[in-house]
């Protein structure tokens, strides 16, 4: 009897022995969910610790890249839009400027003098589309592309003629200010902020523009309208400040864009835009801009900007108008604003 109780007690030490022992390697297997991630774990052979997790960030498709890279431009973007211009242009034979023949005293101020001056703002439509093919790639050669634009506005104008003895005339004349753009472009392109996902650039741009301005011929004005087609160069620069503002700024030098041409002679009228003033001109001009811009939701953003264009021509030989026997100078000058929406892919 007494060996079965040593035997029964000795099993019973045994049994509760072996659950001491078990109950702590149990505890350190089990883990409530309540207890956050499971702690790094050394490699006894390396001595390196391995992460739990492996955090992948995906293209979301947007242009973006993955991780802390810039953003990548968008192939193309498209502006639509309105545009409001305000047009001055004078005439002023036997000078160099039209401000050098205005202070002569009055009894020197001889020959036809033109004056023009928008009594209300041309209003029209605007259009421009920027193409960059390679966009999608990651050398300098992403920022090469071109640039197409378009745009016209019209409006009723008050030009006015004074003759020698110094009568005028002013008649309201319909006109139409039309401009068309094709430039090849290269730009550089660099991260802003923290994430380096504001995206601008720096470029340079060259190609072809055509501006015509053109008077209703049943009008009868003394006004001649102005032809010109040229090639063009210049600057460009975007500096985003927040995704949905970015300053932009640009500026263009013409190359000879000299009055009387365009696409066709339309039967010989673009030879008047000279002949009236000389036998030959010389021209210079240039433009300026300065505008804001952004995304506004997806791929919809906004862009307005202020451009200023101005051309001075130069005559010499005689022209056909009273008191043009040796030349003479025309300044021509437009002030415009450009509103719309911009949809970027």
């Amino acid at each position: 009897m007494m060996n079965t109780r040593h035997t029964v007690a000795r099993w019973g030490m045994l049994v509760a022995l072996a659950v001491v022992l078990a109950f702590p390697a149990s505890a350190a297997v089990v883990k409530r969910p309540e207890d956050g991630p499971a702690p790094m774990q050394e490699d006894p052979e390396s001595h390196t610790t391995t992460e739990p997790l492996l955090e992948v960030e995906l293209d979301t498709g947007s242009g973006g890249t993955v991780g802390d890279e810039p953003s990548r431009p968008p192939l193309a973007r498209l502006f639509l839009g309105g545009t409001t211009t305000w047009r001055r242009y004078c005439a002023r034979p036997g000078v160099k400027s039209c401000g050098e023949f205005d202070r002569k005293p009055e009894d020197e101020q001889l020959g036809d003098t033109v004056d023009y001056s928008s009594s209300v703002p041309y209003l029209g439509v605007s259009a421009e589309l920027e193409l960059l093919p390679l966009a999608r790639r990651t050398s300098a050669v992403r920022g090469l592309g071109l640039v197409l634009g378009y745009r016209r506005g019209y409006s009723s104008t008050d030009v006015t003629l004074v003759g020698e003895a110094g009568q005028s005339v002013t008649r309201e004349v319909v006109a139409t200010d039309s401009v068309l753009t094709a430039q090849a472009l290269y730009r550089y392109f660099f991260g802003r902020g923290e994430s380096r996902q504001l995206l601008g650039y720096a470029g340079l741009r060259a190609g072809l523009l055509t501006r015509s301005f053109d008077v209703d011929e049943s009008a009868q004005s003394p006004l001649t309208g102005t032809h010109r087609m040229f090639p063009a160069v210049g600057l460009e620069v975007s500096v985003p400040l927040v995704r949905a503002v970015r300053l932009e700024g640009a500026g263009q030098v013409f190359i000879r864009p000299e009055p009387g041409k365009g696409f066709d002679d339309e039967g010989g009228a673009l030879d008047l835009e000279v002949s009236d003033y000389g036998t030959s001109v010389s021209s210079f001009g240039w433009e300026a801009e300065l505008g804001v811009a952004g995304e506004v939701w997806g791929p919809f953003g906004y862009s307005l900007r202020f451009r200023l264009s101005r051309y001075q021509d130069t005559f010499s030989g005689a022209g056909t108008r009273t008191g043009w026997e040796a030349g003479g100078v025309a300044e021509e000058t437009y002030s415009s604003l450009h509103w719309g929406i911009t949809a970027s892919y």
